[in-house]
């Protein structure tokens, strides 16, 4: 707690002479803010149109789609424009998007093809803003603050997660005509539009890194280390963090709720603010310099979702219900630590490490690697779910989470012994 403290009284007295750190995180407090609502509105509009579950897949699927495109075939995209100005850009398109569907919705013109329009529109400006936003954290702020940055965003991440769906769900289930849900989509237009005066006063700011500040620190030696393109063996870790640890619980949560219809499992959202807010208390410390530092902490917090899933299997198999709530409280919460930890740090080494010049490529590599996979994490354990039930589901997770850090090992070992302190091995891909 004082380190989390200690945290946000740095970045405050820093924010009085450098305003660019408040900046950043005020527009991802106001945008999570109005996104609660479109996540809460759009499920509720998709079944009322169509009443198919296969429509809130597809919706999903195609919003993820562009992101994937954009890897594979435009990855140094990003690197060619200033990512605070293609971020500027992209929030007005969503102002936009979420404009179109308030309108149609409020004068019941919305139909289930404009939603899938809008879906593919939305994932196209997602795969753009998402690496966007994530470069303006490396780009425009100093690398110490990257770690304190990124924890304080976590905290109040989660607890505006936590409570705006339940205020936006309590105002979208107040009435049962279309308005509410209009009125949710228009909360999140003027929310992103509240944003764009500030992501303009970042841009006129300029950089800490890039342009002429990134050419003056060029001479630093931890700059020259990292002029050269992150190993692809790091998004390899991502990549399998997002499929067998962090993936899986944005459906084994909700299908351990229906199943168990238990007001007292609600608890597990104040257990799993309550590991978040732990992590990022550990994570706000500088983060690493090497890379081996980073992949260890992320093994080790593939250890710690172990720990979590096996818990989670056993309070399935637990025959008092008291301590089976309890049980599943404390493994959700375990698993939002260790992959909220694991995500301060990883994030603030690759803000911190990669060169500025590539910073738009290696966020697009960050966002599919991360979001862009988590539909196919969430598609497998579903099938899981439905052969094994989520219990079984959560067993193979942890003996699978065990086995990667087994196969993982001799790879860290090579790394410590050819990667020098503050650098990048080469040839680690």
């Amino acid at each position: 707690m004082s380190a989390r403290r200690g945290a946000a009284a740095r970045l405050l007295r820093i924010g009085r002479r450098d305003p660019r750190a408040a900046w950043l995180l005020l527009d991802n407090l106001i945008t999570t803010f109005g996104a609660a609502f479109t996540l809460i509105a759009l499920p509720f509009l998709v079944m009322r149109l169509s009443g198919r579950a296969l429509d809130l897949g597809a919706v999903a699927a195609i919003e993820a789609l562009p992101s994937l495109i954009l890897l594979f075939g435009f990855r140094g995209a990003l690197d060619r424009f200033d990512p605070a100005r293609l971020l500027w850009w992209c929030r007005a398109c969503y102002v936009a998007i979420n404009a179109v569907l308030a309108v149609a919705t409020w004068t019941g013109a919305i139909g289930i093809g404009l939603i899938y329009a809008m879906a593919l529109i939305g994932g196209c400006v997602w795969a753009l803003a998402y690496p966007a936003g994530r470069a303006c954290f490396g780009l425009y702020l100093r690398r110490g603050l990257l770690a304190p940055a990124n924890a304080v965003f976590a905290v109040v991440s989660a607890a505006a997660n936590l409570a705006m769906p339940m205020l936006a769900g309590g105002l979208i289930l107040a009435a049962s005509g279309p308005h509410r849900l209009a009125a949710a989509f228009a909360v999140d237009a003027v929310c992103v539009a509240l944003s764009l005066p500030l992501i303009a006063a970042l841009r006129r700011r300029g950089p800490v890194r890039g342009g002429d500040a990134g050419r003056t620190q060029a001479t630093n030696a931890d700059e020259r280390s990292a002029a050269r393109d992150i190993p692809r063996s790091y998004y390899l870790y991502l990549l399998a963090t997002t499929l067998l640890a962090v993936g899986p619980i944005q459906i084994l949560l909700p299908v351990l709720l229906v199943q168990r219809h238990d007001p007292r499992y609600l608890a597990i959202y104040a257990a799993q603010f309550a590991g978040i807010a732990l992590a990022a208390t550990i994570a706000a410390r500088r983060a690493p310099t090497a890379m081996a530092a980073t992949l260890q902490g992320i093994v080790l917090c593939w250890l710690a979702a172990a720990c979590g899933y096996a818990l989670l299997a056993w309070s399935g198999r637990a025959d008092a219900e008291h301590a089976a709530w309890i049980a599943a409280a404390l493994a959700f919460g375990l698993l939002a630590g260790a992959s909220n930890h694991y995500g301060i740090r990883s994030l603030s080494w690759l803000q911190r490490s990669a060169d500025a010049r590539r910073m738009g490529r290696e966020m697009t590599w960050f966002s599919a690697a991360t979001m862009g996979a988590t539909p196919l994490a969430t598609l497998a354990v579903g099938a899981m779910i439905d052969r094994l039930r989520w219990t079984g589901a959560a067993q193979w997770l942890a003996l699978a989470l065990l086995a990667a850090a087994l196969l993982a090992a001799p790879h860290l070992l090579w790394l410590k012994r050819a990667q020098t302190p503050g650098a990048i091995a080469p040839g680690a891909a």
